[in-house]
């Protein structure tokens, strides 16, 4: 788990280091005042990266972004979580949809929160149950600044995702892939696609 963690913040930085034209060793980091990381003169380029199971993501943005990536555990107490921390409606929600709704709700939160560079505990009242590709939530209680504009991330069974930009107009997402294999794997694979 911990050499999974330390590959993501490699990942991120070597992504970083390219879309800002500098080696990795030379992306220097900041925090906020609840931890959230920024880049060292870097102003205009907003990231935010999340990782979970086997996955992470890592998002870019020319305004304040935050990603969230969960893996649906089997042994994840919804219900609790729900009735705890969610608005009402989105407790009946729950209790209708079960895992896979907790875990979307959880995510678009969490997104949120990371956007606004907040306390998660700051974000669970946020109303984020929509049925749009992407919708605009605010903090009814003003705990965070925003709105943020939402959307849900395509991910493989069994994870759940959302990104959150501070704002509300809209974006567009594109994803990339980065996979993570041995050096010997990766020469195969670079070999293999070399094939006509």
């Amino acid at each position: 788990m911990r050499r999974r963690f330390v590959r993501a913040h490699a990942a991120a930085r070597i992504i970083l280091g390219a879309r800002l034209g500098r080696a990795p060793g030379a992306v220097r980091f900041t925090r906020g005042r609840w931890g959230k990381p920024s880049v060292e003169d870097a102003a205009g380029t907003h990231f935010s990266l999340s990782h979970s199971g086997d996955l992470a993501l890592l998002a870019l943005a020319p305004r304040p972004v935050g990603v969230d990536l969960e893996l649906a555990r089997a042994d994840l107490d919804f219900t609790r979580l729900a009735r705890r921390f969610f608005p009402e409606a989105e407790r009946d929600s729950v209790v209708r949809g079960g895992r896979d709704t907790f875990v979307r709700l959880w995510t678009r939160k969490e997104a949120c929160v990371k956007a606004a560079g907040g306390r998660l505990t700051q974000g669970m009242g946020v109303p984020v149950a929509h049925t749009a590709p992407q919708a605009v939530v605010r903090d009814p209680a003003g705990a965070l600044a925003g709105p943020w504009r939402v959307a849900d991330l395509a991910l493989p069974d069994g994870y759940a995702g959302a990104v959150a930009l501070l704002g509300g107009g809209p974006f567009s997402v594109s994803s990339r892939m980065w996979y993570d294999m041995p050096p010997e794997e990766s020469d195969a694979m670079s070999a293999t696609r070399g094939v006509k």
